[in-house]
Order: C-alpha cells, then structure tokens, then sequence
C-alpha cells in the first residue's frame, strides 16, 4: 500500500491530523470494526474497498497502516485449532455457537489454521495486536478486543498455540506455504470449513441476528 492510499484512509477516517497515541488507538479500531468474512483478497487495499476481511487481509491492512505511521512492525503467524471455539471456555474465550453442520465438521476432523496477526513495536518494546474479529460476532461468542490502550499487547482474537512464527514482512507467503504443507485432506477441510463459517455468518449480518 502506497503512501496515497494511507493519507486518503486516514481521512477518510477523520484520524489523520490526530497525536501518534490517538491514531494508533483509532487505526485499530477501525481496521477491528471491518467486518470479518472471505472477500476473495487479502490485498490492502481490497480489504478496505470491500469492507471485508479474514486475518490475513483486515492484519495486512492493519500493518500498512501503521507502517505508514512510522511504526516498526513484524507479521506473526501461530497455529489455530478451529475446534477451540467450541470447547475451550476461559476467563478469556467463550463458547462460539456454531451450527450443527459445522459442528459436524470440526467432530470428523482436525481442522488447523494459520493465524495472522502483527507484532508492533511501542514505547521500546513489542506487543501483539489483532483486528481479526469484528464486535458484533462478539453476540454469538466470538472474542476481540473492544478497549486498548496502545501499549500493551493484547489477546489474541482465537486460541493460538506455542506455534508461532515471526515472519517478518512475509505473513503472506509464509502462510501460503505453511497452508500447502498441510496433508491435502486436511487442506480441503480447512477450506470447506472457512467457506461454510464465513458464510453463516454473512446470513447472521444479513438476517440483523448479531
């Protein structure tokens, strides 16, 4: 993304002419508040255009951003076990009530996932952000963040594991090539899996139940 298409973001948002703190605060929230969902691009810019991402392009979007800001970033990558939204309740994570055909899904197979998020660097020391999920899936389960201070790492949006990856500025390709790793049936059902969850939630926003 071009140096043209963060200003016209940044006012766009009404946050260019903002102190550094504020802006970094408000860049999140508003790559947080996209709504989550497959938009067929991972590409900045696209995801901004659509109103649409996963967390891959809404992380990307939001790395660009503050790159623009003069900010040190790094990509990061950890493995994600889909079945966690359903049984893995904590002071932190809940319960996520998915349908019964992905229930189904998630009981015949081990469904992994590569998650991305970014690693920003503040006040001299590394934390974690993630704009993956949007507030209102947070009605039916899903975690965000709705409060940051802009210092402090925060949770991620799903139940990572201890495998985690610092891509530096490679998210994208090292996602790819971590995905084309996995056993080709395991592959397939990530990918069934994503399209059938995107797409529930797509009726969920469409049917005003969030």
């Amino acid at each position: 993304m071009d140096d043209v298409w963060r200003t016209k973001i940044l006012k766009a948002w009404g946050i260019d002419e903002l102190p550094l703190d504020q802006q970094v605060i408000q860049v999140f929230e508003h790559v947080r508040d996209i709504p989550f969902g497959r938009m067929g691009s991972r590409d900045p810019q696209h995801v901004y255009e659509g109103n649409k991402g996963t967390c891959s392009g809404k992380n990307f979007l939001l790395k660009a951003l503050y790159e623009g800001l003069g900010l040190e970033t790094e990509d990061m990558i950890c493995l994600q076990r889909w079945k966690d939204l359903t049984w893995f309740p904590d002071d932190t994570y809940g319960i996520v009530d998915l349908p019964n055909d992905l229930m189904h899904m998630l009981e015949r197979f081990e469904i992994v996932d590569f998650h991305n998020y970014v690693a920003v660097r503040r006040e001299g020391r590394w934390v974690v952000v993630d704009t993956t999920i949007d507030l209102p899936l947070t009605n039916v389960g899903f975690y965000t963040t709705e409060h940051w201070d802009g210092i402090s790492s925060m949770c991620l949006c799903f139940v990572g594991t201890d495998k985690v990856w610092h891509c530096g500025h490679r998210g994208a390709e090292k996602k790819a090539e971590l995905t084309s790793m996995l056993p080709q049936a395991m592959q397939d059902a990530r990918n069934h899996f994503l399209e059938r969850l995107t797409a529930w939630i797509d009726t969920l926003r469409e049917e005003g139940r969030m």
